[in-house]
Order: C-alpha cells, then structure tokens, then sequence
C-alpha cells in the first residue's frame, strides 16, 4: 500500500483500546516550549492522532488544537474523548501523504510514532509537509523506532532498513515499519530543511523486547 495508509491500522483502531494517555516526551516538549505562552493563540498539529492521547492532551492544556489520520476509526475515537470532557480540536480523516493545511500556519508539529510507518519516500514528503506547514521559528517532534528495537530485520525487507510483516516484538503486525539510526533521522530532517536538529534516545524492555525510541526535534 505504497502512497497511502496500511489497512490494519484501521483493524487496529476499529478493535483495539490503546494510547489513551499522552507520552512523557510528547508532555515535557510542550511544556519546555510552550506552556508560558498564551496557549489559545498556540496552533499545534496532531499528525496522526491514534488514540486520541496527544489530541485530548493539548486540547485540556488550552491550546488551540488541530489533527488527523487516515484510520477512520481513530477519528471518531478521539471525537469521542473530547466530547467526554467537552473539549475541542480540529479534526478530520486524511492521511499524511494527502493532507493539506496553509503554508506557515503551526506553531509546533507533533508526529508521535506517525511517519516512521511508511516507505522512505512518503516519509520525506510528510516532512516536507510538516516543515511547510510551521510558522518560521516554528518546532517540530517526531519519535520514530531505531534499529535496535526488537524485529528490525525480521520480516520482510521492502526497501533499505523498512519491513513489513514482522513477527517479532511490539510491532509485529503493524504493517510497514522504517528504522532509523540517529545519523540517518538527523540527516533526513536536515535535508528536508529543518535547523537546529537536535536528536536523543530512549530504549527500554517490554517483556522480551526491546524498544528504541528516537525523538529528534527542529525549527523552521
């Protein structure tokens, strides 16, 4: 499904219950950037809100809230838990490759886990098209796997360091994988255009697994 998003995520999200609470460097990225600012003139994009955790998040913080994805499911979802909490944010059902917002519009992009499930290509256009859609000076996080989580190499090798259907470790079923190396995910976001690239890790075990986070930030 080269150029558009992998059917299980909608199995995924039309019978599971998951992420319904926001990630740790997802919180401490916002909080460093943008909770002594005037939150309701803060415009920051959700790409791809899952299940709904970073949308609902921001949407509680005050912040004026914007976000997508291409699973249909994973809307109504997260619609259904700002409702709960008579929140609001601007939602719809795109996805990263399709979607489109004006030019210098964000103030922050936050791509949790989002891009990285796609072919190289496609990811490189959703950067371009996060870099496009920040204010200049604008911030933006993404957290993608490395290669040292567990199932990198298993299954089946589309492309260089991109599988599909692994059988192995968390993200065994879950379509389209890219890995990245911190050079590789530097490199990328510096070619797209950002400055300022700034990249860590954070590895951890879950049961018999292994899983490498890298959460790189940038600005317009």
């Amino acid at each position: 499904m080269k150029g558009s998003i992998d059917p299980v995520w909608e199995e995924i999200h039309s019978t599971q219950e998951w992420g319904q609470y926001p990630s740790e460097h997802v919180i401490r990225f916002v909080a460093r950037n943008y909770y002594k600012k005037d939150r309701r003139s803060v415009k920051i994009l959700d790409f791809g809100v899952g299940g709904g955790a970073h949308t609902w998040y921001l949407a509680r913080e005050g912040f004026d809230v914007y976000g997508f994805d291409g699973s249909p499911s994973a809307v109504r979802k997260a619609e259904a838990k700002l409702a709960r909490e008579h929140l609001s944010a601007h939602l719809c059902c795109a996805t990263g490759q399709d979607v489109s917002y004006e030019d210098d519009f964000f103030d922050a992009v936050i791509d949790n886990v989002t891009s990285y499930a796609n072919y190289q290509n496609d990811i490189i256009v959703m950067y371009a098209k996060m870099l496009r859609f920040l204010k200049p000076g604008g911030k933006i996080l993404t957290s993608v796997f490395g290669r040292n989580t567990t199932g990198y190499g298993c299954g089946r090798k589309v492309e260089e360091d991109t599988f599909t259907d692994m059988q192995e470790g968390n993200l065994a079923g879950r379509g389209v994988c890219h890995f990245y190396t911190k050079d590789t995910l530097t490199g990328t976001l510096q070619k797209v255009g950002f400055r300022n690239v700034c990249c860590d890790t954070c590895t951890y075990t879950d049961g018999d697994s292994v899983v490498e986070l890298l959460l790189a930030t940038g600005e317009k």
